[in-house]
């Protein structure tokens, strides 16, 4: 006992020790590593500081919630109320009252809009977004009540349609310019709207059609000197849309749904629409221009103006729907080379040539008979690639490709063979495939696809022309012709994709005379063709062995 009690505090003495050494070397530890020691003071104010944090989150949160609350209350309540407010105002000075004269309604409807605008003028300052709710409502209702005094109306105030159109398109002017002064967009946009819906509901020929056109040069005004996009995109869309149901005789007037008897020279005014459209790239700004932008504008002119133009000619001018799409391809063309001197716009160039070729080749249809016209568009195929080399534009190369092949594959299949036209494609895919190979840099031509596929198209026609055109017992011969003549043009330009061609032919050959000569020839002309095929295999295998001999040597030197 007595030992224990002795050896108890000295155990304690180096446990105290210890500590304080390891205490020591935490310590040289933390100052080598520049750590602070974590004192109470901290931890406290840590915690003081995830508190705050905390506290901010949950304000954070409640003003989050409180934002939707005010999003709700100030601004979707102001258009629906708006809206109700001139749905109930609207209801009322349309409703025939027996006891009220169609002029007191009129009247109490202009009252309305200036106690709009009243409103809107004193909540400009204390309550800028419901001022300016009521003021886009106050005109919206300036146009309904004016709409009234002579159309949808039983009892007009206004018994002349001219005077009628007249107060609309006074009125209709008085809110677009307010729109551009208040430079508001979405104003813009439904003045716009309310042009062409002015338009159909006039049911006047020419003032519809002449409305519409007004309508189309105020959008594109406000895009070029506003850059609003949107509203010009809506524009085209409803300028199209109108002009589709004035063809369609207006049904929305409750008339039948038929195409209207008369063409009324609409083309023109068509044209008028679609060169406005396609102005509005030529004088844009264009660093405020994405190229999604000139994309989407031109797209939806191009589909809009060529749909209806075509429609259009189908309709009233099938007699002359070569000379209608003659003019078609022009424009389209025209635009494309205006857009490319004036802005080398990449998108709007090759989007209006697309289309102005889709034109002429439906010209070419419609003008010529098979098979003149696969002539006709072989040859237009060519004319194509120079333009497009012009442009720069890889998109046109390759629309060009896909509709030459799809040309020629129909040719092959649908139409009786033709020795001229074989002889026209057979150039025309030669030459294009050269001259795509001359400016690839200027077109930046990626890869020889589209070249293989004027060659590979070269290559059959040239087997299915001779095949066609030649005695059958000369078809071999004229094949190994064709081939020779392949190995020249090799030679003469350097080329590796014609010995290609001239080897392939030479198989094409071979397999012709084993299986078809074989059976059908008789035996003196069997064996001349046998030499034949033979010395000429003969003749390229030494050609070839020389070839690599002097490829060797030159190499080792």
């Amino acid at each position: 006992m007595n030992v224990q009690n002795h050896t108890g505090p000295e155990q304690l003495n180096q446990i105290l020790e210890l500590l304080r050494g390891l205490e020591a070397r935490v310590n040289r530890i933390e100052e080598y590593l520049e750590i602070r020691p974590e004192r109470v003071k901290d931890r406290s104010k840590r915690s003081e500081l995830a508190e705050a944090e905390a506290s901010a989150n949950g304000k954070q949160r409640a003003e989050s919630d409180e934002s939707w609350e005010f999003k709700i209350g100030a601004y979707w309540l102001a258009h629906v109320g708006t809206a109700v407010l001139l749905m109930g105002i609207v209801f009322f000075i349309s409703y025939p009252f027996k006891t009220i004269p169609p002029i007191v309604t009129s009247l109490i409807g202009y009252l309305a809009v200036g106690g709009m605008i009243g409103l809107s003028t004193y909540w400009q300052k204390s309550n800028q977004y419901l001022s300016r709710i009521l003021f886009g409502g106050s005109l919206v209702l300036l146009y309904i009540t004016t709409l009234r005094l002579h159309f949808l109306n039983t009892n007009p105030v206004i018994s002349n349609k001219a005077v009628g159109l007249f107060a609309l398109f006074v009125v209709l002017s008085a809110i677009f310019y307010l729109s551009i002064r208040r430079k508001s967009e979405l104003l813009t946009g439904i003045t716009l709207f309310l042009g062409y819906a002015t338009a159909l509901i006039s049911d006047t020929t020419h003032f519809t059609l002449g409305m519409i056109t007004l309508a189309s040069a105020a959008s594109v005004y406000v895009l070029i000197r506003y850059n609003w996009q949107s509203a010009t995109i809506v524009s085209m869309v409803l300028a199209y849309f109108a002009h589709l149901l004035w063809m369609l005789n207006n049904p929305l007037l409750g008339k039948p749904l038929q195409a209207i008897t008369e063409h009324h020279n609409n083309l023109i005014y068509l044209f008028a629409y679609g060169a406005l459209f396609a102005s509005a790239n030529l004088f844009r700004n264009k660093s405020a221009f994405t190229d999604f932008s000139e994309f989407l504008l031109t797209a939806i002119n191009s589909v809009g103006f060529f749909a209806i133009a075509s429609l259009a000619a189908l309709t009233f001018f099938k007699p002359h729907l070569d000379v209608t799409n003659l003019l078609i391809a022009a424009f389209f063309v025209a635009s494309a080379v205006l857009n490319w001197i004036h802005h080398s716009s990449k998108y709007a160039t090759s989007i209006y040539a697309c289309f102005g070729y889709l034109a002429l080749s439906i010209a070419i249809f419609a003008r010529f008979d098979s098979p003149e016209y696969f002539i006709w568009l072989g040859w237009q195929s060519l004319l194509v690639i120079s333009t497009a080399i012009w442009f720069r534009s890889r998109i046109i190369v390759v629309v060009n490709i896909l509709i030459y092949l799809g040309i020629f594959l129909g040719y092959l299949y649908f139409a009786p063979s033709d020795d001229l036209v074989n002889l026209s494609y057979a150039i025309i895919a030669l030459t294009s495939a050269r001259v795509l190979n001359w400016k690839k840099e200027r077109l930046e031509l990626k890869t020889d696809m589209i070249r293989n596929a004027y060659l590979a198209s070269a290559f059959v026609v040239v087997l299915y022309g001779l095949y066609q055109a030649i005695p059958s017992h000369y078809v071999s011969l004229a094949w190994l012709a064709a081939a020779l003549f392949y190995f020249g043009m090799s030679q003469l330009l350097h080329n590796i994709k014609y010995r290609w061609m001239a080897i392939l032919t030479i198989f094409a050959t071979i397999i012709h005379v084993f299986f078809i000569d074989m059976a059908k020839l008789d035996a003196a002309f069997r064996i001349v063709l046998f030499l034949a095929v033979g010395l000429v295999l003969l003749v390229v295998s030494l050609l070839y062995t020389r070839y690599r001999k002097k490829t060797v040597v030159s190499e080792a030197h």
